[in-house]
């Protein structure tokens, strides 16, 4: 009788990523419906990092974080050598690393002030993650059309990380927008 086939590493990967997103998705639910004090339509993400729940929401950002770099594993053993560039899993592990400190670092929020330093450090670190990693996806999805298992994907991969790219110069360039709508809106396209 043969061994029955095994999962490949890449694909493992693949999935405890995406596990790790929806942990994610799932914490910064749950903690912006315990908090009533804030309009999840105004208040950016950032807010929650802060008082009662909070940690649960800093453990769904290192669990993204965790998976941004599970990402980057996966797809340089999975994908064919014609659509890797090096780059990617530097700028997606760097993301990663960035978005644990914007959770370490928690920005003000009504009520929970931060020092000068705490507010830099959480601004920069934010911006650097989703830098990091639309940058990573933007060139990612340019080669995908390279390798046999992902073509078909290709381009409506490449159409999504541009919509999510430019989100991301929309929410920061125009500030007339609901702050933490436009923000869930970026994360949710990323």
């Amino acid at each position: 009788m043969p061994a029955p086939a095994s999962t490949p590493p890449a694909a493992r990967l693949g999935t405890s990523a995406f596990v790790l997103v929806l942990l994610f998705c799932a914490g910064a639910i749950a903690v912006q419906a315990a908090r009533a004090e804030y309009d999840w339509w105004q208040a950016p993400l950032s807010f929650y990092l802060a008082g009662p729940g909070s940690a649960w929401l800093r453990t769904a950002y290192y669990a993204l974080a965790l998976a941004s770099g599970l990402l980057a594993a996966g797809l340089h053993r999975s994908l064919a050598p014609a659509a890797r560039y090096a780059l990617v899993p530097v700028l997606l592990v760097g993301g990663g690393v960035a978005l644990a400190i914007t959770a370490t670092w928690p920005g003000a929020s009504p009520g929970h002030p931060v020092s000068d330093a705490g507010a830099v450090i959480h601004g920069l670190s934010a911006i650097a993650s989703f830098l990091l990693v639309g940058t990573a996806m933007l060139l990612q999805s340019t080669s995908l059309h390279r390798d046999p298992h992902w073509r078909g994907l290709a381009a409506p991969l490449l159409v999504l990380s541009l919509l999510a790219f430019a989100g991301l110069w929309l929410h920061a360039l125009w500030k007339a927008l609901p702050r933490g709508g436009s923000q869930k809106a970026v994360i949710a396209l990323y």
